[in-house]
């Protein structure tokens, strides 16, 4: 086992150090493609970390990691070598920091954009407490575009914190960044002549006696240079009290430590060194096609398509109708890309900026064109605030895609869309559809462009395939309500309500039970026509959904049916960890095996009703 590896590095020459970046990428690479999880992020990072745990303790220090994507080197280097084939595995390591698998990891991620709030928390705390440590936030160009980023940024200086910041800018989030942020960024690429004039004069002078006389001449002047060629970045920063450094080479281990060590010493407030990097860096296909190589696997063959294609299939199919979709930097993983390569105009991505997103969308609606918002169920979590302050209390007709919705597999918790339908059921002037499967998705998101909708309108679906091929969903498109699906039919007073996709596990369970099954394909609104049958037929009720119980749809049921037998399967009040998506069901007893037994114990026990 490689311990302390942290250290070990410290003792390593140049050559030893670039050496051991190769056997880095090569492990890493034979991980992910074993058990699947971010390549070209952490590619990108390797020798900024080196660097960075050459110069500071990953121990004693609080590195906290944006995202924490590309937090595996990290990983790597701080204790965790050989457990590392385990990396996204159930009871393995996970794919994100957490604080409960290593002292080294000072604060958890997952979500974007929250490393230098926690990094002014941690500076707040140090002050009080009188510790005295180095308090490091290494954030990408894509995540400083989220709202909590900036805020934060803006109370550094006034908080008199020493809160340094690695912005590393590789021009990409998952999908190529967009924004103003990220073009100022992008520009200082593209502006070789400060870099160049640096080099020279270094070239020149070197160590000489006259490099030593005009170093304090040429000082001012170089300054004003820099302020000159990189304006906007510059200014950015320092009118926020942020010392800005950079930009530098981020595959430059020797160069890298030079700043680190400046960094490591600087104690005059907040300060910002602009690291440049290359995402999928030592791999060709990666640095060519970041955005395929951000998440990999094994090559499985799966049959149909995923749900998020669908999305993006029906989408390009309707691109002639009056609608507008947004992304947040993930046009890719929604599907959105699909549109975007059939009409360019029909995407907005807006970045990581998810309130701002619905905020836009609703602006978008009262001007008359219908907003198709697309995002992670886990991140719409973020807009909560935006979804009933802009969009629901106005009641502005919005149709917003919940992806992922339900277990995630291998991402884990920070993942999750399981809270959707909690947080959602409780506000006003909203409607919350559940599709049954891959060819109900489609109707339904076609019904909805074609036909428009009244008012909010959100539809949540999982990360798993339809057996159908995407010729098979466009042709076979057709308009449809929301009216609740009775898959099963029985004389028995036994009912099963079952939710959205999980529905197939439901049916598969009780294929050989005399019972009801229901598929439940709006949360908000009900079937009232359904839910009266079940008033008078019903004794007992069993409501199966992919989500959490608290809040859920089973609560629903029980505050309407509080005379009858009710049991509910979802998600308990517990984090779910990373694991397979179907050890995940089985953890929660959402699988085919679980749900049978358990269902025909409580079937077994009550007398049928004719």
């Amino acid at each position: 086992m490689k311990e302390k590896l942290y250290k070990k590095i410290r003792e390593m020459n140049y050559t030893q150090l670039y050496e051991f970046s190769d056997e880095i990428r090569k492990y890493i690479y034979d991980v992910v493609y074993s058990n699947n999880g971010h390549l070209a992020s952490n590619f990108g990072v390797v020798e900024l970390t080196l660097a960075l745990y050459r110069v500071f303790d990953p121990y004693e220090d609080v590195v906290i990691w944006d995202t924490s994507h590309q937090a595996y080197v990290h990983k790597l280097l701080t204790d965790r070598w050989d457990e590392f084939k385990t990396l996204r595995r159930y009871n393995g390591l996970s794919g994100f920091t957490n604080i409960k698998e290593s002292e080294a990891d000072k604060f958890g991620a997952g979500h974007a954009g929250t490393s230098i709030s926690a990094a002014l928390g941690f500076a707040l705390a140090d002050k009080i407490k009188k510790r005295d440590r180095n308090i490091i936030s290494i954030i990408g160009d894509g995540s400083f575009t989220c709202g909590m980023a900036l805020e934060s940024l803006n109370q550094l200086k006034f908080q008199k914190t020493n809160v340094k910041i690695i912005l590393n800018s590789n021009d990409m989030a998952i999908s190529p960044n967009v924004g103003t942020f990220s073009y100022l960024f992008s520009k200082i690429r593209m502006k070789k002549n400060y870099n160049s004039l640096k080099k020279l004069v270094k070239d020149i002078l070197g160590d000489s006696e006259l490099g030593q006389d005009l170093e304090n001449m040429i000082k001012k002047m170089k300054e004003g240079f820099k302020h000159t060629v990189f304006s906007e970045p510059i200014g950015f920063f320092e009118d926020l009290g942020i010392k800005y450094i950079g930009p530098i080479d981020g595959h430059n281990i020797k160069e890298m430590e030079l700043f680190l060590n400046y960094l490591k010493q600087y104690d005059e407030g907040p300060v910002v060194l602009h690291v440049l990097t290359k995402k999928g860096k030592g791999y060709i296909n990666a640095e060519n096609e970041p955005s395929k190589f951000h998440g990999v696997s094994k090559p499985i063959e799966k049959k149909g398509i995923s749900h998020s294609k669908i999305v993006g299939n029906v989408l390009a199919y309707l691109s002639d109708e009056n609608f507008l979709a947004f992304t947040g930097a993930m046009a890719d993983g929604t599907g959105l890309n699909i549109l975007k390569e059939k009409d360019p105009e029909k995407l907005i991505d807006m970045g990581i900026t998810e309130a701002s997103i619905v905020t836009a969308a609703a602006g978008l609606s009262l001007g008359g064109v219908l907003p198709v918002v697309d995002l992670y169920s886990t991140f719409m979590q973020r807009a909560f605030d935006s979804i009933i302050h802009d969009v629901a209390l106005q009641n502005i007709p919005s149709l917003f895609l919940l992806d992922r919705a339900g277990l995630v597999g291998e991402d884990g918790p920070t993942h999750h869309g399981v809270f959707d339908i909690s947080y959602l059921k409780l506000i006003p002037n909203i409607e919350l559809i559940t599709p049954l499967d891959g060819q109900d998705l489609a109707n339904t998101i076609y019904t909805c462009v074609k036909k428009g909708i009244k008012k909010p309108t959100f539809i949540r679906f999982p990360k798993e395939n339809y057996e159908k091929d995407k010729d098979y969903i466009i042709d076979n498109l057709e308009y449809t309500d929301l009216s609740w699906k009775k898959l099963k039919v029985s004389d028995s007073s036994a009912y099963v309500l079952s939710v959205g996709t999980i529905s197939k596990n439901v049916l598969k369970a009780t294929e050989s039970m005399d019972i009801n099954v229901i598929g439940v394909r709006t949360i908000k609104e009900l079937d009232k026509k359904i839910i009266e049958e079940i008033k008078s037929k019903a004794e007992k009720i069993i409501t199966v959904e992919e989500g959490s119980l608290s809040g859920g749809f089973g609560e629903t049921i029980h505050s309407i049916f509080s005379n009858k037998e009710i049991y509910s399967f979802g998600i308990k009040d517990e984090f779910i960890t990373h694991a397979t998506r179907e050890k995940q069901l089985e953890l929660c007893g959402l699988n085919v095996k679980t749900l049978n037994i358990k269902i025909e114990q409580i079937i077994n026990n009550y007398k049928r009703v004719v």
